[in-house]
């Protein structure tokens, strides 16, 4: 574990990857006793990418939704949770805030393209094996080599040395050139920072020792031993991702124990990694991160083609035998791991239904033979269950047992086998399970790509809300939302009994510039004087262009005093400001008005008065100042 006293100097330093932007806001919001999910929605709604983003993550495969959900409401946030908000936008910010430096040898793109992997990975194996919430889990993997981007920005020429020692490859021999070099290595500067951020220790502990983990969940118990198993698995799938060929099918091979040793059958993984594929490239363009084309995962296991078979056709697939007739079970078993199958056993009745929802197979065997009513409630539970209606059901009979095959068939069963099983016949049978297999996989996917494109279409509608509320030529808010957000923060200011301030604003002498540099250098003052706007108001202010060379500041929770000390460092930093206008420079000044909620003001209409005559008086008195109302 990293020194505290080492971690507060490298902080002190202010060159580590720290959150920015409209995600400070939320991530204050979150820690509020007195939060209110409209106030999160609000604050999240200022970044139309990072709603996008939450909207992904809230019709991922994880929830499970019937139909995506198209706008963030109450209901989205409370089914992702506020703690998974606060560390999704966290995260996210880190990631656009992030994306180059001062390390010339490290490649910041391809940095997140694999930390993307890792978090959509890490999100899968955890909704697998339910070791935490999948978005937390998603945050954890993304952010869990962030302490590589740290190195990267605190130490960038030595950092970049090491890079070159270990061939710009991310892995143990570089870490052990982190630890001789500075002496402390990348995990335990990512431990920290997330420690700083807030994430619960267990995921702490989990980055700290998931590089040197081998997959082995020794105690059941434990939940740090599965997360760290998890954050292994999932970096090593996400670093398969980056390889080809014979060195990529023998690294997915060496997975397979690793899987395993979290109830993950073999094909199984090889699903999961093709789901966490196409995830990956939907993440790729929410964060605007490149992701490579990567061969699906599902043809690095699959064996030589049985002859007569149609080539892509052919998987293992991951069974469940469920017999009270144990020697009968084992010679079953045995015949489908001789076709290279992953077969588990079960008990009938309850065992048989808790191992199926446990290690969710893709084909179930049930025997009828030795008790029919069992068998046949458990198909009909089965089938009313989402995860049971999309196994292949096949049951065990007697020959010419037509009753008892008919009430299968009618409560669910998809095929049947005769006891004893003749080997031809279960491969026939096994053939054409395959066949309906893969096409609900096919729909599955078909299904995906309807969520994705939904998806993509409430992004691009809340992009066009969003531009409906902004100015094309400042980037800042314009009127149309000056005017409803001072509504809004009036009645939250009522109803909390709090301060609220208005500043108006104007550029003293616009015409001028207009007159004598063209409407292109007017355009281009305007925007200027936004930046500058922008950079001095606080998270908590709303900037808008009110229209012509007028702008209005919304300022939530200031008192008078605050609000004339925020417009005189607008004022002043104009005034400092040499605006580049084409071929030369100038300087401009602004004028502002003041107002504040109080006594006399009783409407939100009436503090925008108020605040439009103090900056008429502020004209008057010879610009280039501030005034407030009386």
């Amino acid at each position: 574990m990293l020194d505290p006293a080492v971690f507060v100097e490298l902080k002190a330093s202010g060159n580590l990857p720290s959150p920015r932007g409209s995600a400070l806001k939320v991530l204050d919001l979150c820690q509020r006793d007195n939060l209110t999910l409209p106030e999160l929605i609000q604050a999240v709604q200022v970044d139309p990418a990072m709603v996008g983003r939450l909207l992904k993550m809230a019709n991922s495969a994880a929830f499970g939704r019937p139909r995506p959900v198209v706008a963030l409401t109450p209901e989205v946030l409370m089914s992702i949770g506020i703690q998974s908000v606060r560390q999704l936008v966290l995260a996210f910010s880190l990631v656009s805030g992030n994306r180059q430096g001062q390390c010339a040898e490290f490649d910041y793109e391809a940095f997140w393209s694999r930390s993307a992997a890792t978090g959509v990975a890490m999100q899968l194996l955890g909704a697998a094996t339910r070791v935490a919430p999948p978005p937390e889990l998603f945050t954890v993997g993304l952010l869990a080599n962030v302490g590589r981007l740290a190195l990267s920005a605190i130490h960038p020429l030595a950092y970049g040395k090491l890079l070159h020692q270990s061939g710009g490859r991310f892995g143990t021999g570089l870490t052990g050139l982190e630890e001789h070099t500075f002496g402390y290595s990348h995990v335990e500067v990512a431990a920290a920072m997330m420690h700083d951020w807030g994430l619960p220790r267990l995921f702490c502990d989990a980055v700290l020792r998931h590089e040197h983990a081998e997959g082995d969940v020794s105690s059941r118990d434990s939940r740090v031993a599965q997360l760290v198993s998890c954050l292994h698995l999932a970096s090593r799938l996400a670093e398969l991702c980056f390889l080809q060929g014979d060195e990529r099918r023998a690294g997915f091979q060496e997975l397979l124990p690793l899987a395993r040793a979290l109830d993950i059958a073999d094909g199984n993984l090889a699903l999961l990694g093709d789901q966490m594929l196409s995830e990956w490239k939907d993440w790729g363009q929410l964060l605007e991160i490149a992701v490579r084309e990567v061969t699906p995962f599902s043809t690095l296991d699959t064996p030589a083609q049985p002859a007569g078979e149609p080539v892509g056709e052919y998987r293992k697939l991951s069974v469940l035998v469920i017999d009270e007739d144990t020697a009968a079970a084992e010679r079953l078993k045995q015949l489908l791991e001789a076709g290279g199958h992953q077969v588990n056993l079960a008990r009938g009745g309850h065992d048989g239904l808790v191992e199926v929802l446990d290690q969710q197979p893709q084909l179930v065997c049930v025997d009828l033979c030795a008790d029919r009513d069992r068998g046949l409630e458990l198909i009909r539970t089965l089938r009313q269950t989402e995860l049971g209606r999309s196994v292949y059901l096949m049951v065990l009979t007697r020959p010419d047992d037509d009753e008892r095959l008919t009430m299968a068939l009618e409560a669910g069963a998809d095929d049947y086998l005769d006891k004893p099983v003749v080997p031809k016949l279960l491969d026939a049978r096994l053939r054409a399970g395959r066949r309906m297999i893969r096409e609900q996989q096919l729909l599955r996917l078909e299904q995906e790509t309807l969520r994705r494109r939904l998806l993509e279409l409430a992004i691009t509608s809340q992009h066009a809300r969003e531009a409906a509320l902004t100015d094309v030529l400042t980037g800042l808010y314009n009127r149309r939302h000056a005017v409803d957000r001072l509504k809004q923060e009036w009645a939250e200011a009522d109803r909390g009994m709090r301060p609220l301030a208005v500043l108006m604003l104007d550029i003293d002498y616009f015409k001028a510039v207009n007159d004598s540099h063209g409407h292109d250098a007017g355009d281009e003052a305007l925007r200027q004087v936004a930046d500058v706007l922008r950079a001095i108001s606080r998270m908590s202010d709303v900037v808008c262009r009110y229209g012509g060379e007028e702008f209005l500041v919304i300022a939530p929770d200031t008192s008078l005093d605050g609000a004339l000390q925020l417009a005189e460092r607008m004022r002043s930093a104009v005034a400092q400001r040499k605006l580049a206008l084409a071929t030369q420079t100038v300087k401009l000044t602004i004028s502002l008005g003041v107002a504040v909620k109080g006594d006399g003001i009783a409407s939100a209409e009436r503090l925008l008065k108020a605040a439009d005559e103090a900056l008429y008086r502020a004209k008057q008195y010879g610009r280039n100042r501030v005034e407030h109302a009386a």
